[in-house]
């Protein structure tokens, strides 16, 4: 994330957000509730969500951006 310019840090995000809930529901598939929650968790309050991911890359900077979403959608939707 670090080598990203800073406006295109948040494109890259919800790029893997998206990732992350198609992955889900082909996981689940018929079910939507899972991507649904990772969508919604994101979505429903994208600034004060984008503030809590910030804060986790962060904290962690040895891991992936995709790994840390991971865990913090798991942690809301589970997996």
């Amino acid at each position: 994330m670090s080598k990203l310019e800073p406006e295109k840090r948040y494109s890259y995000v919800t790029g893997v957000i998206e990732g992350l809930a198609i992955a889900r529901y082909q996981n689940d598939k018929p079910d939507v509730t899972g991507m649904k929650c990772i969508y919604d968790w994101f979505h429903s309050d994208a600034k004060r969500q984008w503030e809590v991911i910030r804060t986790w890359f962060e904290r962690h900077p040895d891991q992936s951006p995709g790994a840390l979403l991971f865990v913090l959608t798991k942690k809301e939707c589970g997996a």
